[in-house]
C-alpha cells in the first residue's frame, strides 16, 4: 500500500484505539457489545481492516465518544478518496469513471501530466484510447466498454480548446517508441500529438530515455496545485496534502527541466513516424 495511504490508515486506527482505551474497554469487550467477531477490533486497530461508517458509529457509541463520530467519518472518507481500487471505480462502468474525471478537470486552470508508457489521456486519438482502455479492461477482468469510454475521453479532450487553461505534458520517450499499437494507429496518434503541441496553451516535452533523472515510480497528473492523481495497476491514489502536492510539483519540475521541447520534441516524434512508415 502506498506510504501516504498507510500513514492515514494508521492514524485512524490509533485514534480508534485511544478511544477504546479511554473507555476502559478491552478489544473483546468492545467486539461483544458491538456484536462483532472478537478479532475485528484488533484488525481495525492494526490497520488491516478499514471500518465502515456503521462500524465507526458503533465504536463511538460503545466508547461513549459520539462527538468524535463526524471527524472519524471525515478521516475515513479522506482515506477512501486517496486510495480507490480500480475495480471499484470501474464497477459502475469505465465511462462513468471518465465522467467523474471530467467533472474534476472542469475547473482546472493548470493541468500537468507525466506519463511513462502510454500517451496522456487528453492527447489520445479515439482509436488509440479504445486500445488502451480495452487492454485495461482485459487486465482487470472487466467487461470491455472501451468504445463508450473512449467517446467520453474525447469529451474530456475538448478542454484543450479552452485558451484560458494551460496544459503542460511531459512524456517519457518510451511512450513514443513503444510498440503499443499497430503502425497505422500509432502514426495517426503521433501526428495528432504534433498537432496538439502546436496549440499556444499546450506545452509538450519529451523526457529522453538516455537522460539521467530521478527514478520513475509512477505516472501522475496534477490539477492546479490542489490534487495529484497517481495511477498504479491496481489503484488511483489521490494526494491532496500540501506536502505531497509540493513533492510532485518539484518532481514534475525536475522532469520538465530535462525534457525536450519545441522543434527538438517534434523532430523526435517525426523520426518515430518515419520509422513506422518505413516498416
Amino acid at each position: 500500500m502506498p506510504r501516504n495511504v498507510e500513514q492515514a490508515r494508521q492514524a485512524l486506527a490509533s485514534r480508534l484505539r485511544d478511544l477504546r482505551l479511554s473507555a476502559r474497554l478491552s478489544g473483546r469487550e468492545l467486539a461483544a457489545q458491538a456484536g462483532w467477531h472478537f478479532t475485528k477490533v484488533s484488525k481495525i486497530e492494526h490497520g488491516a481492516t478499514m471500518p465502515s461508517e456503521a462500524d465507526l458509529e458503533l465504536w463511538c457509541f460503545h466508547c461513549r465518544a459520539e462527538s468524535e463520530y463526524p471527524e472519524l467519518v471525515a478521516m475515513a472518507r479522506g482515506i477512501e478518496r486517496m486510495y480507490r481500487e480500480l475495480r471499484k471505480l470501474f464497477r459502475a462502468g469505465t465511462a462513468h469513471y471518465q465522467r467523474t474525471v471530467l467533472q474534476e478537470e472542469a475547473n482546472a486552470r493548470l493541468y500537468r501530466s507525466f506519463t511513462v508508457d502510454v500517451l496522456p489521456c487528453l492527447l489520445q486519438t479515439e482509436e488509440y484510447a479504445r486500445l488502451v482502455l480495452s487492454r485495461l479492461s482485459e487486465l482487470l477482468g472487466l467487461p470491455d466498454t472501451s468504445a463508450e469510454t473512449a467517446a467520453v475521453r474525447m469529451q474530456r479532450a475538448n478542454i484543450l480548446q479552452d485558451s484560458r487553461r494551460r496544459f503542460h505534458f511531459v512524456i517519457y520517450e518510451n511512450a513514443i517508441r513503444a510498440t503499443f499499437a499497430e503502425s497505422e494507429v500509432k502514426v495517426t496518434q503521433l501526428q495528432h500529438l504534433i498537432n496538439r503541441s502546436a496549440q499556444p496553451n499546450v506545452h509538450l516535452g519529451i523526457l529522453p530515455i538516455r537522460t539521467a533523472h530521478y527514478a520513475i515510480m509512477n505516472e501522475f497528473t496534477m490539477i492546479d496545485d490542489r490534487i495529484v492523481d497517481i495511477e498504479t495497476h491496481t489503484a488511483i491514489i489521490k494526494a491532496q496534502q500540501p506536502a505531497e502536492v509540493d513533492l510532485y510539483t518539484r518532481l514534475f519540475a525536475h522532469y520538465s527541466k530535462l525534457a525536450l521541447y519545441g522543434q527538438q520534441a517534434r523532430a523526435l516524434i517525426e523520426g518515430e513516424i518515419e520509422q513506422q512508415q518505413a516498416t
